[in-house]
């Protein structure tokens, strides 16, 4: 059966008004970084359950979760990339434990989604962001270049120790791909790009 969600951010905004008002009441959340307490981590059990009982006091059932804890360094293959992964296992853990079943995740390193233009003229006058590969700025990341090889290594790392832990706690994984679609950006490969590498993902 085909479900209607809205990603809704975890504070109250407009948003929460206008999918009461269009009847939609499944959400996809973002992650509770800005209600943390002192010594929590934004995978802990307390501020999840927080986050889950502000949805739900506003109307909605949370379906995904789409939003990530730091992750440049298991996408880079960096030192520290393992205490990285572990926040994300504690993440998923405790999904499991609130039955919110899927958390979509991705494999951007340095910068996610680009955009060039954020009010690009449209339907009924309207604005809407757009791209263009010539007006990425020279100083969108300040790292060294990495191939797509390297990005392929350190997901399979990454995959080795999370894959388990999501399948004992019942969550599903799902990779959102790269926005927008296309290799490299300013020496940074992306390779969740095309049809033959979500295949070769799911291989893995």
């Amino acid at each position: 059966m085909l479900e209607i969600a809205e990603f809704i951010s975890p504070k109250p905004t407009p948003v929460w008004k206008l999918a009461q008002q269009c009847g939609v009441n499944l959400a996809v959340a973002g992650l509770p970084f800005d209600t943390l307490k002192p010594g929590e981590k934004v995978g802990d059990l307390a501020p999840l359950t927080r986050m889950k009982a502000d949805y739900e006091a506003g109307g909605f059932d949370i379906r995904v979760i789409e939003s990530r804890p730091p992750l440049n360094k298991a996408k880079r293959g960096l030192e520290g990339r393992d205490e990285e992964i572990d926040v994300v296992c504690e993440l998923l853990t405790n999904m499991g434990k609130l039955g919110i079943k899927v958390w979509c995740y991705e494999w951007m390193t340095d910068f996610n989604w680009v955009r060039t233009k954020m009010d690009t003229p449209s339907r009924g006058g309207s604005v809407v962001t757009s791209f263009d590969v010539k007006d990425v700025p020279e100083n969108i990341t300040s790292n060294p270049p990495i191939s797509e090889e390297e990005l392929w290594t350190n997901l399979e790392y990454f995959l080795k120790r999370v894959v388990p832990v999501a399948e004992k706690a019942n969550v599903k994984l799902s990779m959102h791909p790269d926005d927008p679609p296309i290799t490299p950006i300013k020496g940074v490969s992306r390779i969740m790009r095309t049809i033959d590498n979500y295949h070769r993902l799911l291989q893995r």
